[in-house]
């Protein structure tokens, strides 16, 4: 009889894409300076407080992220068996 031992599957970490959260960042600046044009309403308000909350935390993931040292990179070429 042979007994099959169960394989763990580590998931991997979801990659974050630095290009995205500065795209991200610069949507936020623009719903914000765009918020401020309208009359002062309790949903402008809310959103204001949202997309600056919003911009904060990516800022803050963005700047962990800069602050990272990049994993070495292979020399580039194809991959030999």
């Amino acid at each position: 009889m042979i007994i099959m031992s169960k394989q763990v599957q580590k998931k991997a970490a979801p990659r974050v894409d630095v290009c995205s959260l500065e795209a991200d960042m610069a949507f936020f600046e623009a719903r914000l300076s765009l918020a401020g044009e309208a009359d002062d309403t309790v949903y402008q308000r809310a959103q204001i407080k949202t997309y600056q909350t919003l911009g904060r935390l990516l800022g803050e993931t963005l700047k962990t992220l800069r602050l990272q040292p990049r994993p070495k990179q292979g020399n580039g070429g194809p991959a030999t068996a």
